[in-house]
């Protein structure tokens, strides 16, 4: 492995599994591409940071819209499985 690009992966805090997706595609560029890579690491990080925390937010959504269904069949069938 190139090991700026691993000094890169560490600084900008890649996860494993993009670590090994960059470190794929990296590898299969021509040497100008790869320098681009190198050079623009920081931008392509940032979007990876940008979508993990809308993906984030998308879950604690979709998770808080859970909650509020289940609070709303327990507040509707409440008392007919109490009185059961």
């Amino acid at each position: 492995m190139n090991t700026l690009l691993e000094k890169l992966f560490e600084k900008y805090n890649f996860s494993e599994k993009d670590k090994y997706l960059v470190n794929q595609i990296f590898w299969l560029l021509p040497t100008n591409k790869q320098q681009n890579i190198l050079n623009n690491l920081w931008i392509l990080s940032s979007r990876l940071d940008l979508i993990n925390r809308e993906i984030n937010l998308e879950r604690r959504i979709l998770v808080w819209d859970l909650f509020q269904e289940i609070e709303t069949f327990y507040q509707k069938y409440w008392e007919k499985i109490w009185n059961l």
